[in-house]
């Protein structure tokens, strides 16, 4: 685990607005030290975020959203500081075969 890393998963435990959370959020989008999924949990987090972040005042449900999508993030980060795979230990569903081909 990276320096950058170990202070992405502090100031994600310390984040307790919506604002620090889209900045962290856009720092680990483009960090190079990121994991891919890291990455991809930080842009989700972003498109929530980008739209009301600037707003003194935002939907309910788009805030909860934000919420949820930054605890994937945190718990991709986390992951990746204990040297597992995010996503590697949920069952898988199963596909719905259709028919077609």
């Amino acid at each position: 685990m990276t320096e950058s890393q170990r202070t992405w998963i502090k100031a994600a435990a310390e984040a307790s607005s919506y604002r620090r959370m889209y900045f962290l959020a856009a720092e680990i989008a483009v960090g190079e030290t990121a994991s891919r999924e890291s990455r991809a949990a930080a842009r989700r987090v972003v498109r929530v975020l980008e739209d009301v972040v600037d707003r003194p005042i935002a939907d309910a449900l788009i805030l909860a959203r934000a919420r949820k999508r930054f605890a994937e993030l945190v718990a991709a980060l986390e992951c990746v500081s204990q040297g597992e795979r995010p996503g590697a230990n949920q069952e898988r569903r199963p596909v719905a075969k259709t028919g077609r081909r």
